[in-house]
């Protein structure tokens, strides 16, 4: 699947911009639009059109649903489903999740509900738009990774991690059209076509896990050598540890791997924020654990800054416009975000 980067700072175009209406209100683009160029929802294939399903003034970052028109999003506020018909998390099917504000239930969903009721855009942002820089490696920075990719030699990537890297609730992962992969792929396949190298993957990443858990699969990424070790936990530890008791798991998970291989590089991954309305935000915690990680950069590992980039995003968005699920995973537009910090941090320019 050929999928354009989430922005060109050149041509000052946003592609694949993703939002969620709720009742009339608008969605918030992160940049002012000069024109819009497409509107469309592609795991319905469906295309909408300006000034009958949905407006937008020219130079504004507002986009609103036309009233009965039937694009895609949800009501105001479907976001706390009724308690007495929910069905609430572990049930298979659930659609609510306990820990919502004033004891509410907060939507939730592991399929493609949100992938079906959110938008995609992509626009033109007006001249002067400010696009953000991702992190790049410094000087120096993973030798051995960057040269094989100089020379177009095969590159192996192990990553360990939890749930959104294992997947979800990308629609690839979740059998959904239209099918985008998750970020480890895509990122993958990013550095193939920009380099030429034949990139494998072994993805070690399994729900529900936190970084302590990595010593219980380490049959999954210990013995096998690999070039680039990408970890990526936080998620599920927010609550059960302290940031300096993250750092010094993590601390054990890289001393374990090159004890058995010395030569191996590391990217860790700062992730995403959980939604704010929920009980086990931890937001500041999830900033303490990205600082934490950012402690670790050395000439043998970088750090992959989801964590900044995402709060960027939340200064204009709501967490619902790039959520997979409702709660703590990206939807295809985030995944898109996850892969292009792991893959700035190979840009030349």
């Amino acid at each position: 699947m050929f999928l354009p980067p989430i922005w060109e700072k050149r041509g000052r175009m946003v592609y694949g911009e993703s939002g969620l209406f709720r009742g009339n209100a608008p969605i918030r683009l992160l940049f002012p639009a000069e024109k819009i160029m497409r509107v469309y929802n592609p795991a319905l294939d469906k295309i909408y059109r300006e000034n009958i399903d949905y407006t937008h003034e020219p130079g504004s970052d507002q986009l609103f649903p036309v009233p009965g028109s039937g694009i895609c999003g949800i009501g105001e506020q479907d976001i706390f489903p009724d308690r007495d018909s929910a069905r609430i998390y572990p049930a298979p099917d659930a659609n609510a999740v306990t820990g919502g504000p004033d004891g509410k239930l907060l939507l939730f969903d592991n399929g493609s509900f949100f992938a079906r009721h959110q938008i995609n855009v992509d626009y033109a942002a007006v001249k002067g738009a400010v696009f953000p820089e991702f992190p790049r490696l410094t000087a120096g920075q993973l030798p051995r990774t960057t040269a094989a990719l100089a020379g177009a030699s095969p590159l192996a990537i192990t990553l360990i991690g939890d749930s959104i890297s294992e997947g979800f609730n990308a629609t690839g992962f979740v059998g959904s059209p239209p099918g985008q992969g998750p970020y480890i792929e895509l990122f993958a396949g990013e550095l193939e076509k920009r380099f030429g190298s034949r990139i494998t993957i072994r993805n070690a990443a399994i729900n529900g896990t936190g970084c302590r858990d990595a010593f219980d699969i380490r049959e999954r990424w210990l013995d096998d050598p690999c070039d680039l070790f990408v970890i990526a936990y936080g998620m599920n530890d927010f609550a059960a540890l302290s940031a300096g008791e993250f750092g010094s798991w993590i601390k054990k998970i890289m001393d374990l791997k090159k004890s058995r291989h010395p030569d191996t590089e590391f990217i860790l991954v700062a992730g995403m924020t959980r939604n704010p309305l929920w009980h086990g935000s931890h937001d500041e915690q999830s900033r303490l654990f990205a600082e934490t990680l950012k402690r670790f950069s050395s000439s043998a590992c970088a750090v992959a800054d989801v964590h900044s980039v995402w709060k960027m995003l939340l200064d204009k968005k709501d967490f619902y416009d790039l959520t997979g699920n409702g709660v703590n995973h990206p939807n295809d537009f985030g995944h898109r975000v996850y892969s292009s910090v792991l893959t700035g941090l190979f840009d030349r320019e």
